[in-house]
């Protein structure tokens, strides 16, 4: 079953200026790279889901939205495969997105994959976001072991999300909290809840594993010295 979210962090990242509402559209038009949704006022770089209705039982998530642009009533969106719920031993969906199409912005964005320095961290961010779905960083700190990659980077934070079904990245820093699209990994709001004590930090986020391995045979330093300073850098890799 299709989950048709709210924005639950309206009130938290202003993705809209209104209150927590819907933000479902129609597709009003589409290629099969780009379309347009009938909605406004929508942040660029705020992802979703095209969903095609074969009749009244039976639908389908047949592609990813993400915002190009957005002005008056009409949002322009870049269509990508979607890639969410993939499985290898089934056919990918052949139906391409097309007008009269449901668009869901801000899909999932009740799940969050949090990078936090420390414990009060993460439990500041459980307290000051009550409506949110938190995973633990754990989950993300097992990727990286299986990966042997102790330092995180935008393509295995993005695959996390992927695996667990996540919206958006978390990323506590000294001066607040942003929050960026899994998708897009564009920077979609800032909450001025703070981190607590960025210089304390479990390498390289917040997690209870001993330590992650690194590749075989390689000696590099595999550790961050400035949490905020990698983070804000990490925010900004495109």
């Amino acid at each position: 079953m299709i989950r048709i979210p709210f924005f639950l962090l309206a009130s938290l990242i202003a993705l809209y200026a209104a209150e927590p509402r819907s933000v479902t559209g129609t597709l009003t038009s589409a290629t099969t790279t780009s379309g347009t949704v009938d909605i406004g006022s929508v942040p660029i770089g705020v992802s979703g889901i095209v969903v095609h209705a074969y009749d009244r039982s039976h639908r389908a998530i047949v592609a990813t939205a993400i915002v190009q642009g957005s002005e008056g009533g009409r949002t322009t969106v870049e269509l990508r495969p979607y890639r969410g719920l993939r499985q290898p031993n089934l056919p990918d969906v052949k139906t391409p997105p097309q007008k009269g199409d449901t668009v869901v912005l801000g899909y999932l964005y009740d799940r969050v994959l949090p990078i936090v320095p420390n414990q009060k961290s993460f439990d500041l961010a459980h307290r000051s976001f009550p409506k949110l779905h938190i995973v633990h960083p754990d989950l993300i700190a097992a990727e990286l072991a299986k990966a042997k990659t102790p330092i995180p980077d935008r393509e295995i934070l993005q695959k996390s999300c992927d695996k667990f079904n996540l919206g958006l990245v978390m990323i506590m820093l000294a001066d607040g909290t942003d929050f960026l699209d899994c998708q897009s990994w564009t920077k979609v709001g800032h909450s001025d809840i703070a981190a607590v004590d960025v210089t304390h930090f479990k390498q390289p986020f917040f997690n209870r594993f001993e330590e992650i391995p690194s590749p075989f045979y390689d000696w590099s330093d595999h550790t961050i010295a400035d949490y905020d300073n990698f983070y804000r850098k990490l925010e900004q890799r495109r």
